[in-house]
């Protein structure tokens, strides 16, 4: 459509000629009101002619941006679904079966089915949280401040490990590292980068958390082994619907906002999340401003510090 338009063109311009050429006095020294009026008509034709081409393409790009904003909504909207659909069947399907079988399910069951209830609980509830912080812009409570250990104690709960203490984590964090960021955002960014190892990094393998504050700055590393995230996926690896791993076949749940939601909210408080280099693990690390500086400064702790003293515990 958009060739026969430009084609069109020309032919719709050149209309009017002829009538101006007729209209041209034959003494070349006057000029009638029918040589003015010809000229005026092939101008407002030439002007008609070239509005209604772009208005044409105009339409016709709107249209293609609609089918692709349709397919786009189809596409979220099954993705979300998917999603959504498995902790929402763990829920009803364990709380069906304690409604039924309540008086015949020993302690040790019953313990089992609830445990699995919370976990499909949590695992909806970060969900949709991810998906209403990523649809709007984060309220900012600029004398908000927390620290991160706390935060990060809820965290590590949120996604279902045990503790502190749980074998996978190995933590080290130089004191409580009080940073200006709402306490309940702190936990969402650090839920949200720990769900991330715990999905893409290898099975049982350890996760390191390392912090601490510097020239006014709280950092936190979190690291943990797994592949290496391909040059083309780390340029839009911070966009809404990216996964970690593209594939048909991928195992992992989720739906692509987590960190999209870390660095949205890290940077409505003056921060920073950068994809660290590093050889032999998946690093990402976020930094805040300080709330409390006072004293002197630590000596800086990274991830390949706690690689090397990881045979000291926790």
């Amino acid at each position: 459509m958009l060739r026969r338009c430009a084609a069109l063109r020309p032919a719709l311009v050149a209309i009017p000629v002829p009538l101006i050429l007729l209209a041209l006095p034959q003494n070349p020294g006057t000029l009638s009101l029918i040589s003015i009026a010809a000229v005026c008509c092939a101008a407002l034709t030439a002007a008609l002619a070239s509005r209604w081409c772009s208005e044409r393409r105009m339409r016709e790009g709107l249209q293609h941006h609609a089918r692709e904003l349709a397919q786009t909504k189809r596409q979220i909207l099954g993705l979300i679904s998917h999603e959504l659909r498995t902790p929402v069947t763990g829920v009803v399907g364990f709380s069906r079966t304690l409604a039924g079988r309540l008086d015949d399910l020993d302690h040790d069951t019953l313990r089992l089915f609830v445990e699995a209830i919370d976990e499909h609980s949590n695992r909806l509830s970060r969900l949709i949280d991810n998906v209403v912080v990523a649809s709007r812009t984060p309220l900012v409570d600029d004398r908000g401040s927390c620290q991160l250990s706390r935060a990060l104690s809820e965290a590590i709960a949120r996604v279902g490990l045990r503790s502190h203490h749980d074998d996978r984590l190995r933590i080290s964090l130089d004191g409580p590292l009080e940073a200006r960021i709402d306490e309940e955002a702190a936990v969402r960014v650090l839920s949200n980068l720990l769900d991330n190892a715990l999905k893409f990094g290898d099975p049982d393998a350890q996760i390191y958390i390392e912090g601490s504050a510097r020239n006014g700055r709280v950092l936190l590393q979190v690291g943990n082994p797994g592949p290496a995230i391909p040059l083309g996926l780390q340029a839009v690896l911070y966009d809404p619907f990216v996964q970690g791993d593209p594939t048909d076949t991928r195992t992992a749940d989720g739906l692509g906002l987590g960190l999209h939601v870390v660095r949205q909210l890290i940077e409505a408080y003056g921060g920073t999340i950068d994809l660290v280099d590093h050889p032999q693990l998946i690093v990402f690390q976020i930094s805040l401003p300080e709330a409390r500086c006072g004293g002197g400064q630590p000596p800086y702790r990274t991830i390949a510090s706690a690689i090397r003293h990881s045979g000291n515990g926790h």
